[in-house]
């Protein structure tokens, strides 16, 4: 009897599960074929294959009134940030600005000149809508940029005279701090970089201060070369010289598989410098600077040469004027044990190519005194580490230009995948970012104690970069890791270039917040500048 009673029990609450499944299929199916289902679905498709961004910003639009996080963005408070304070400063600048007082615009504009002002660029601002953040804080931005727009077009008067004037600029730009982009790395993937790079300039946000690392260092110097009348050209990726790879499509693995076992290095160096030599030319650091006054920064891992004499982690137009940039571009690549050691080659005081470390004092007794061979410009690995900030090379770009903010656009294969982007529609798998990042953690501490051998730390530690930041990583999948031994076409160039679009477009509104103000007063600042500098000359009659 007990076991009939609970066999009825049973059957009783299977048949209950059934109807219960059955109705959450029914249920899922209709809203699968509903019409806010498929909106949502082809809206989603829409931001995944946008090819622009003005297509990709009207579906992230259209998506926020579907799921009504446009109303969020239109209700100014949140915990994350001081609304008040952003809604005061706001209403005070207009107020001024009406009545036309100038010195309490003044003081409004640099008392208030921080970056994260009111915690505006807390992550928790820019994680719940697609379209944007919330509409006060861009509402404020453009009230700043507006009020200084208004301060630099007055005509000179005894309260705001044109020395005045620029003294302003000079000042709030200095308080304000700068930005760098940094690309890193990425083999293949660095092509990436160059679609960053694209889509921060078609919105005029790209820094002019660009820090190159790896494949990363190739593109940075490629950047820093033209002037902003010809980097569009440049960067549809129709005006890369990619002729030195020419007939090394095809069997790219057994030709890397034969030059390991003949040379002990993976990849050709001989084939990245005719490339770069061929896109760059024999132009110096400080040539480069003085044609395009862009800040192009590349890191290097070497400290020292094959004779001991130094070679700085950091290259640029302050610290190595007159390095070619190409060598070093190439020098940057042949830190990770892939490729032979490169020769920095630098011009000396007659113009004429000669290897940098001939140009440097040589330590008594040491093997290359006297000799200006290749083998005393050749950089030799040193067991610098990354992981003390003060230490990092991009700390001393942060020293040497007033730089406190970073974008950092990562293509590194081995960290890019492991790497939470700066949005949260990606559409990456957050298990394998937790475990990259729980990994990466991990090694961390036993880089910590130092146990961490130099040759797995370089590959799998990423640099240290200080202050402020902002990542951009692509958005791979298993498909793309296929590239990794290919060598670059122009059908993969514009490939790699679209994808870096696509990064950047879910954090131009982030990026406008953190960096508009900082541009528009560079703009104005040189703007101000050149006019007073005209008025000077033409006052000398030159």
């Amino acid at each position: 009897m007990t076991s009939i009673f609970i066999i009825t029990i049973v059957n009783f609450y299977r048949l209950v599960l059934g109807f219960i499944l059955a109705v959450f299929t029914r249920i899922r199916s209709l809203a699968s074929r509903s019409p806010h289902y498929r909106t949502l679905e082809e809206l989603n498709g829409l931001l995944a294959t946008a090819t622009t961004f003005e297509e990709w910003q009207e579906a992230a639009e259209r998506l926020d009134v579907l799921l009504g996080k446009d109303i969020w963005r239109r209700d100014p408070i949140s915990k994350p940030y001081d609304y008040k304070m952003i809604q005061e400063r706001l209403e005070a600048l207009e107020r001024a600005r009406g009545e036309g007082d100038v010195p309490g615009m003044v003081n409004l504009l640099r008392s208030g000149m921080l970056r994260n002002l009111g915690n505006i660029c807390h992550g928790n601002l820019y994680s719940q809508s697609y379209a944007g953040t919330k509409l006060l804080i861009e509402e404020y931005i453009r009230t700043v940029m507006a009020s200084l727009h208004y301060i630099a077009e007055l005509p000179p008067s005894p309260i705001l005279s044109p020395q005045t004037k620029l003294n302003i600029l000079h000042d709030t730009r200095s308080s304000f701090g700068r930005t760098s982009l940094i690309l890193q790395g990425g083999a293949i993937f660095g092509l990436y970089h160059i679609g960053v790079v694209k889509a921060l300039l078609l919105r005029n946000l790209l820094p002019r201060i660009i820090t190159g690392t790896g494949v990363g260092a190739l593109i940075a110097a490629l950047v820093c070369i033209h002037t902003d009348a010809e980097l569009p050209g440049f960067l549809c990726g129709e005006g890369i010289d990619l002729s030195a790879f020419a007939g090394k499509e095809k069997g790219g693995v057994k030709r890397k598989l034969f030059r390991i076992l003949r040379t002990g290095y993976l990849l050709d160096i001989g084939v990245i410098e005719r490339c770069v030599r061929a896109n760059v030319g024999d132009l110096t650091f400080e040539e480069a600077y003085q044609r395009t006054k862009r800040v192009l920064n590349i890191t290097l891992a070497e400290q020292k040469g094959a004779d001991g004499a130094k070679i700085p982690g950091l290259l640029n137009h302050i610290t190595t004027p007159n390095v070619l940039i190409y060598t070093a571009a190439c020098a940057s690549n042949a830190t990770g044990g892939l490729y032979k050691a490169v020769e920095l080659l630098c011009k000396d005081h007659n113009g004429v190519v000669v290897p940098y470390t001939s140009t440097l004092p040589q330590r008594q007794g040491s093997p290359a005194a006297g000799n200006t061979g290749s083998s005393a410009g050749k950089a030799k690995l040193s067991s610098r580490r990354h992981g003390d900030p003060r230490g990092s090379p991009h700390a001393r770009v942060a020293e040497l230009f007033n730089v406190n903010h970073f974008i950092v656009s990562q293509a590194r294969p081995y960290i890019a995948p492991f790497i939470s982007p700066a949005h949260t529609h990606s559409t990456s798998s957050g298990f394998y970012k937790l475990l990259g990042l729980e990994i990466r953690h991990r090694l961390q501490q036993i880089d910590t104690l130092g146990l961490l051998p130099v040759g797995i730390r370089k590959f799998l530690i990423d640099e240290v970069v200080p202050g402020s930041t902002l990542t951009v990583v692509p958005d791979l999948d298993y498909m793309d890791f296929e590239m990794l031994v290919e060598n670059p076409s122009q059908e993969r160039v514009g490939y790699w270039i679209m994808k870096g679009e696509r990064s950047v477009w879910p954090v131009c509104g982030e990026v406008e917040v953190r960096c508009g103000v900082e541009f528009c007063l560079e703009r104005l600042w040189e703007d101000v500048r050149s006019r007073q500098l005209g008025v000077s000359r033409r006052r000398d009659g030159r």
